[in-house]
């Protein structure tokens, strides 16, 4: 019989021992657990050996107790192990840990270094399509080939390990087409196309058909269009009839490339096919582009009206406005309106209309007799359709077009016919007659049509900044701002609302506002000439020199070379009593238009100063050869001669002059001063006839007296010469916007009073003009919006997707 002994001196636990380690491997109930779910974990978990554990000596294992103190049957369902420690110290267990082997850890296998080959590739394709993503395209290219060259290590090593049938040719395609991609991103085009062609070869990949349409694009783009479409005809043939959107897509972008050149009838022929398969937008207006230039009128009234076939986008207003007593549901449809996919909606929309209403008026004049007939066969097909809105439209850019013929009376007629047609029409209409009466100077019917369009429809900026217009006209500058910060609640990018804002602080010598408004006009506007001088202007007025002259210089690129921001720039140098700069800028001035007064005298001037007799000379005659049959610049050229010791000649001129004006008291004064100086006999004659006028002109007898008296030169364009006097204008209008002919601000150029005058062998008109001054004529009043970029996308922006 087996007797129970309890071992207390062997640092083990106080429990009964059955078995020592060496039978467990002939228990039964060991090997009934062995076979459970812990004892058949895998074996790449285990850390140590069998033997290793044996040799660290551990506790007799395993005891089977009862709860009752007595042993335990072979019923009980799992081992025991030791509740405490079996007296091993820190050390030991370390010791015994440097001593055990380390067989059963796994070696790296191949197929674990492809796993690893392959995120690593992964994660530079995640890198470069991120850093496309983001613009940086030279980290984007960097990181491309940086996988293209991982993925050639990867089939080499799997060659080397007997392992090719595990090649990934979806990796192999990505990271080759990702590099295409980055190098057509740095217009890197042949690299591209070279390694498009590595996939298309390549006969595991399939269906490369979109491929060489992207290869295609890249011809489009370097202008191979011969290979462009021979590309484009590649890929349609092998694109399966099953993929009709693909196939519509490259069947127009083989019409777009006839089209350019010159094959106007197969691209028509194209077109038509694609209007046939499903029509769309862009390949009917297309189409009647085609029909256009081949001036065919049935073809362009059937294109037109399969082109009203298109369905109408979405309208989101109508969808989401309805509503209801449900707060909720309220909000929610405020939500709506202004999420991602409403923008998307509507400019779906807007898109739609801009080509229906181009096409109209394109199409309108040629298809009929008389515009008028023309415009309303459009607007009868366009009230037959789903864009029955835009007959409205169509009928408003008919009176538009009188207007632009000269047919002022007919468009105002017209617009007229709009008074009890709906809110939208009639406040469109009611704008349009209130900017052409403004033109007009007709203030209070500007006004009354102004208040029309704002009764009509209260959310009209427009309306708002027509009504400001004329209270600026009439000096009504806090009621200006007033109806101006009106407008701008109600479309705070409104440009014409922003400058004209800026020109009511100015006016009101609020700098830092007026400042504020045009540079946020700029960033709407980008390189707007009128906006970029009043802010140059401003920086003038400020004393900041350097910015001035950057936004003046800034003018000229833009302008190529302006005479007025020349002179402008001369009068800031000047003011800042940099002569040299100013004399660069006033030469440039008059090289660029020399007839102007102002910078002729300010020539003569400086030559004068700096004894540069033959140059003041030289600006003296130009001045008497402008002003033909007046005394003043052949004075100054007297008094040049006289001052450069040629005393002979400027007697000489002296005396002509009282010759042809003997009224002139300037010129007697200057011969009674030289005569005396020479001792001429004739001194006492002219002294006597001074006397004479003198006395006439005191007198009051009637005497009158020359119109340009003072040196003050013509100055029909109104120019002030320094900051101060512009400071000090303040009955005059400062503003390029609201101006006329007589007074508009720095941009324009002097126009001479004789009908025509000559400087040399050169004649100039009277009626010249700066390419500038056009700008300044038109007050900037809103006719409402329009854009007129349509058409203006490069080809290949709506080709297939990459």
């Amino acid at each position: 019989m087996l007797t129970i002994s309890h071992n207390t001196a062997t640092g083990y636990n106080d429990y009964p021992m059955l078995y020592s380690t060496a039978d467990l491997c002939q228990d039964d109930f060991f090997k009934k657990n062995i076979k459970s779910t812990y004892g058949t974990r895998p074996s790449s978990t285990a850390k140590y050996s069998r033997a290793s554990v044996e040799s660290r000596g551990t506790s007799p294992g395993f005891h089977k107790i009862s709860t009752a103190g007595r042993p335990a049957t072979g019923s009980l369902s799992r081992p025991m192990t030791s509740v405490r420690g079996a007296g091993y110290t820190s050390a030991s267990r370390r010791s015994a840990d440097s001593n055990a082997s380390f067989e059963f850890e796994q070696e790296e296998t191949p197929e674990r270094k492809i796993k690893k080959y392959k995120r690593k590739i992964m994660a530079l394709l995640e890198e470069s399509a991120m850093a496309a993503y983001v613009k940086n395209i030279k980290i984007a290219l960097k990181r491309a080939k940086e996988a293209v060259s991982l993925k050639r290590s990867l089939i080499v090593f799997e060659d080397s390990a007997e392992l090719s049938d595990n090649h990934n040719m979806r990796l192999t395609f990505a990271v080759i087409y990702n590099l295409a991609q980055q190098y057509e991103a740095q217009k890197l085009y042949r690299e591209a196309i070279i390694e498009y062609r590595k996939i298309i070869d390549n006969k595991i990949f399939g269906e490369t058909a979109r491929l060489k349409v992207n290869i295609g694009n890249i011809y489009v783009k370097m202008g191979n269009l011969t290979e462009a479409k021979k590309m484009y005809q590649m890929a349609l043939d092998q694109t399966p009839l099953t993929y009709k959107y693909t196939r519509r897509k490259i069947v127009y972008n083989i019409g777009i490339l006839l089209v350019q050149t010159g094959k106007l009838d197969e691209a028509a022929q194209k077109f038509e096919w694609v209007m046939r398969e499903k029509p769309d937008l862009e390949s009917g207006m297309q189409l009647i582009l085609c029909y256009f230039a081949l001036s065919r009128v049935d073809g362009m009234k059937r294109g037109f009206l399969e082109l009203l076939d298109v369905p109408f986008p979405i309208n989101i207003d109508s969808e989401y406005s309805i509503m209801t007593d449900d707060i909720t549901i309220n909000i929610f449809n405020d939500t709506i309106k202004n999420d991602e996919l409403s923008k998307f909606e509507r400019e779906l929309k807007i898109k739609a209309e801009k080509t229906i209403l181009s096409t109209a008026n394109l199409i309108a004049p040629v298809i009929e007799e008389t515009l008028a007939q023309g415009y309303a066969w459009c607007a009868q097909a366009i009230k037959s359709s789903a864009y029955t809105s835009l007959a409205v439209n169509l009928e408003i850019n008919k009176a538009m077009i009188h207007l632009h013929n000269g047919q002022v009376q007919t468009a105002i007629t017209a617009l007229q016919n709009f008074e009890h047609e709906d809110m939208n029409s009639n406040s469109s209409a009611s704008i349009v007659l209130s900017f052409i009466n403004f033109l007009r100077e007709d203030y209070i019917a500007a006004e009354k049509y102004s208040e029309i369009a704002k009764s009509v429809d209260k959310s009209n900026p427009a309306a708002y900044v027509n009504l400001a217009a004329c209270a600026i006209a009439k000096n009504e500058l806090i009621r200006a701002e007033n109806l101006l910060l009106s407008a701008l609640k109600r479309d705070p990018n409104h440009v014409q609302g922003l400058y004209n804002l800026g020109l009511v602080y100015k006016k009101k010598d609020m700098l830092d506002e007026a400042f504020k408004c045009f540079s946020k006009v700029t960033r709407i506007t980008q390189n707007d000439p009128l906006t970029i001088y009043q802010l140059g202007h401003i920086c003038q007025l400020h004393g900041d020199v350097e910015q001035a002259d950057k936004r003046y210089n800034q003018l000229i690129a833009l302008k190529l070379i302006d005479p007025g921001v020349l002179k402008k720039l001369g009068e800031m140098y000047d003011n800042i009593s940099d002569k040299q700069q100013a004399y660069y800028y006033y030469s440039e001035s008059y090289r660029a238009y020399p007839a102007n007064f102002e910078v002729i005298y300010w020539l003569r001037s400086h030559c004068m100063s700096t004894k540069n007799f033959s140059g003041a000379l030289e600006y003296s005659l130009k001045g008497v050869d402008l002003t033909l049959g007046q005394p003043e610049w052949r004075l100054l050229f007297a008094d040049c001669l006289k001052k450069s010791g040629e005393i002979n000649e400027a007697l000489a001129e002296y005396r002509d002059i009282n010759k042809m004006f003997p009224n002139n008291i300037n010129c007697l004064k200057s011969l009674c001063e030289l005569e005396r100086s020479l001792g001429s006999k004739d001194a006492k004659k002219y002294s006597t006839e001074l006397k004479r006028l003198l006395q006439l002109h005191s007198n009051g007898a009637g005497m009158k007296m020359s119109k340009t008296s003072k040196i003050g030169l013509s100055r029909s364009n109104s120019i002030v010469s320094s900051v101060s006097r512009l400071s000090t204008a303040s009955g005059k209008k400062t503003s390029p916007v609201f101006c006329n002919e007589e007074n508009y601000f720095s941009y324009g150029v002097s126009r001479p009073n004789s009908s025509h005058f000559t400087i040399g062998p050169k004649y100039y008109d009277k009626n010249y003009t700066d390419s500038f001054e056009a700008l300044l004529t038109r007050p900037m009043i809103s006719i409402g919006r329009r854009d007129d970029n349509f058409g203006d996308d490069e080809l290949g922006d709506d080709l297939l997707p990459q």
